[in-house]
Formats: structure tokens, C-alpha cells, sequence
């Protein structure tokens, strides 16, 4: 069975496709999303029952302006009338997954001892497209458990430059060494 997430991310994915603005409809919900973690106060307003219809349109008009994406704001106050607001992160994870299928967009992970900088976010994403022969977005996620360096895993893919598998690697070439 369908979860509500899929089904308004099919609906909102059907009408970026339409538009022919994956890639805008996309970013725009990962900028609402990030509006709505930075300020839980507007999920929260769009929520109440104490706020008329005609407030909270406003607000999503305001939010949506930027965007220049005629469905957006629309879909967004159907989310609100339909009190579906809680559920906005994960329709917004299936919105990110079913794009990248279309725009042919990996996701994967990129671990590391601290937080990168989005510029070198971007070179190992660079440098694993060209790898894999197609586009990688990757989510930074800290392992403190890696020593140093990075390990990077796409799918079934994994690169791992980290300081922990060197460790490991020559600690096999000596145990093959001695028994050699």
C-alpha cells in the first residue's frame, strides 16, 4: 500500500515532470524543508486550528514567491488543508528520491572524522560522477570511528580513503607476508 508520503511525492514529481522543472521543484523542497527545521514555528503555524485558512495561504504565498514554481504554493496549501504538514519531511525525502531517479542522480554517503565544507563536498561528489559515469550527491555523515580521511558509499560502491582501512589493509599484507 501507497504511503501519503509517496502519494503526494508522485503527485508534485508528475507535475515537475509536466513543467519540464525537476531540478527547481526539487531544491525548492529541500529550501522549505530547511526553512521548516530552522523554524519549527511555521509548521507548527500551518498546523493550528486556531489559524484561519486564508493566514496560513499567506504565509505559504510568501514562503513560495521566490521559487517562481506555479504548483508549488498550491500543493503546499493542500498539504496545509489536509493537515499534512508533520508529514512534509518525509514527502519531501520521497520528492528528492523520485527526482533523482528521473534527473538520474545517485545519492550516497560520505563519511568522515568532522563536518566538510560544501567545496569539498562537491570535489569528492565531482570526482565520484566521473568514477561512476554518472551524477553522485552525497550526504555528509561523521564517523569518528575512521581515524582520518574519508569513505565514500554509493549503492553497492564503496571508496574508502580512509586512514582506519589503510590500517587494516596493511595489517592483512603483513599477516600474507608472514605466513608467505
Amino acid at each position: 500500500m501507497e504511503s501519503i508520503a509517496t502519494k503526494y511525492a508522485s503527485a508534485i514529481v508528475s507535475l515537475a515532470r509536466k513543467e519540464n522543472k525537476c531540478v527547481e521543484y526539487k531544491n525548492a523542497f529541500i529550501d522549505l524543508l530547511s526553512v521548516f527545521s530552522e523554524q519549527p514555528d511555521i509548521p507548527k503555524y500551518l498546523e493550528s486550528y486556531f489559524v484561519s485558512d486564508e493566514d496560513k495561504y499567506s504565509l505559504i504565498d510568501k514562503l513560495c514567491l521566490s521559487y517562481k514554481l506555479d504548483n508549488l504554493a498550491n500543493f503546499m496549501k493542500l498539504v496545509t488543508k489536509k493537515h499534512l504538514v508533520y508529514h512534509f519531511k518525509e514527502i519531501v525525502k520521497e520528492v528528492v528520491k523520485m527526482l533523482n531517479e528521473e534527473l538520474n542522480i545517485d545519492e550516497g554517503f560520505l563519511y568522515s572524522t568532522y563536518e566538510l565544507s560544501k567545496s569539498q563536498i562537491t570535489n569528492i561528489e565531482d570526482a565520484i560522477s566521473k568514477k561512476l559515469g554518472h551524477r553522485v550527491e552525497l550526504k555528509n555523515v561523521i564517523d569518528e570511528r575512521l581515524i582520518g580521511g574519508v569513505r565514500v558509499v554509493v549503492h553497492d560502491h564503496v571508496f574508502d580513503g580512509s586512514i582506519k582501512y589503510k590500517l587494516e589493509t596493511l595489517k592483512d599484507n603483513l599477516k600474507e607476508r608472514r605466513i608467505g
